[in-house]
């Protein structure tokens, strides 16, 4: 009889988990907070907030940027390479025409400066 128990509640928590994961998957680019911090000639420096579960569409960088994580954890995912995790406090490079995407795997959101570099 207990190890009935157990398969039920086992049942059961893989029964949230397999939820919470459903979800983390219909988060979509729309769900993405943004801010315009500074917009010159030079540089647009832009703040996101990816929720947890986030992952982005594959894209070209329209110029070389890079991202500083502020708070959180996200991941890069660049054609033809593997996922790099970028942690607070580290900042990822994407030279112009790199195709790549974000994503945020983690529970919690992830706040991220980044700075696109103007071409002159």
């Amino acid at each position: 009889m207990r190890a009935r128990k157990v398969t039920v509640a086992g049942l059961v928590l893989l029964a949230v988990l397999l939820a919470g994961t459903a979800r983390f998957a219909d988060v979509a680019a729309h769900d993405v907070a943004e801010k315009t911090l500074l917009d010159n000639e030079h540089v647009l420096v832009m703040e996101y907030v990816f929720p947890a579960g986030y992952k982005g569409e594959e894209h070209e960088a329209p110029v070389n940027e890079f991202a500083y994580v502020v708070d959180g954890q996200f991941g890069v995912v660049t054609k033809g390479k593997e996922k790099t995790v970028v942690k607070k406090g580290a900042v990822e490079w994407a030279s112009k025409g790199v195709v790549h995407y974000s994503v945020n795997e983690t529970r919690r959101p992830a706040r991220v400066l980044v700075v696109y570099l103007k071409e002159r």
